[in-house]
């Protein structure tokens, strides 16, 4: 489908089904955000967000959503409440979610205007948060869904499907996930501007993958803490949005994600707020330093996985900058 495809109509429509009373106001698009199509609908009763998925993605991706801001929630994690999920094509032609909108300002606005001390406190809340997400495991790797009110593990949607054409997952080790995430991304440089880094990145991910043939409990991971993703309000973290490539993993390739996003080349007293909150709840496993080089490579292929999809997204020369940062960071790993 085509970006931008809920029209001004379809929108009036979805929203009329959801509250006959409300009035849609205006209608307004975030700044940034590449996945899915987003839009800010004022109305005469409330501001909503709306989502709308492609068709590739399906129905599992906004499900997914619902389940686990509602978690979320219950976990006092602040998080917006998502009111609606509609697959069934049957009022718009597309796919949606309807959530409450949260007021606050995206992290990644404010961050250089706040104090040392202000980002500080941010990211202890941070470390707090994530750490009781992780709390929340399960017997195998995968992706999630709800099953009669429950979040259970189910196929991991990310990798290619296997020869029979069936999606991948669960898995019984984090190894066998872990190998098949990296060979779905090696696949996809393929015949791209990152082909040439495909023997390098991947022999180097083979060789090292002994790293992660250890004992390691699934615990559900957000994978995507970056500052876009935060909404601070009266110096406190107000939402922690987008919960899509939630996986239930290892927690130490979703702290590499969170390092990445937030503290590299920061003050290290950043890291050390967010990890002081965080061992409050999730004690790190022997050979966690040992391991960071590891996953510092494997997170390098999410980045690169999301300048191939996304490239058409970025502004002017960014993409291309982009490209080269993620080049040159392969290439100083591996």
């Amino acid at each position: 489908m085509e970006s931008n495809r809920a029209t001004v109509g379809s929108i009036r429509t979805l929203l009329y089904a959801f509250e006959p009373a409300s009035e849609l106001l205006r209608v307004a698009r975030p700044g940034q955000g590449f996945v899915n199509d987003v839009y800010f609908l004022t109305t005469s009763r409330s501001d909503l967000v709306l989502k709308a998925f492609d068709d590739e993605a399906g129905a599992w991706k906004p499900h997914k959503e619902l389940a686990i801001c509602s978690l979320m929630r219950e976990l006092d994690i602040p998080s917006p409440s998502v009111l609606l999920v509609d697959s069934t094509k049957t009022i718009v032609p597309f796919i949606y979610s309807l959530s409450e909108r949260i007021d606050g300002d995206v992290y990644s606005d404010v961050l250089s205007s706040l104090s040392v001390d202000e980002n500080r406190r941010i990211y202890r809340q941070l470390g707090d948060y994530l750490g009781r997400l992780h709390l929340t495991t399960f017997s195998r790797f995968g992706d999630v869904r709800c099953q009669d009110g429950e979040l259970v593990v189910g196929p991991a949607h990310e990798l290619d499907r296997d020869a029979a054409g069936r999606l991948q997952g669960p898995f019984a080790t984090w190894l066998d996930m872990h190998r098949e995430i990296v060979n779905t991304r090696l696949k996809l440089m393929r015949g791209t501007a990152f082909a040439d880094l495909v023997p390098r990145i991947g022999t180097y991910l083979q060789n090292h993958h002994a790293e992660i043939d250890c004992d390691i409990v699934p615990r559900l991971l957000h994978m995507d803490l970056h500052p876009g993703n935060i909404l601070i309000r009266d110096g406190q973290m107000a939402a922690i949005l987008d919960v899509e490539e939630s996986v239930v993993g290892h927690n130490e390739y979703d702290l590499m994600r969170t390092e990445l996003a937030n503290f590299r080349d920061r003050d290290p007293a950043y890291e050390r707020a967010f990890m002081d909150a965080y061992t409050g709840h999730v004690l790190l496993d022997e050979g966690f330093a040992r391991r960071k080089h590891f996953y510092d490579a494997s997170r390098t292929l999410a980045w690169i996985r999301s300048l191939i999809l996304n490239s058409h997204a970025y502004p002017g020369d960014q993409a291309d900058r982009y490209r080269q940062a993620a080049r040159s960071h392969v290439e100083s790993l591996a």
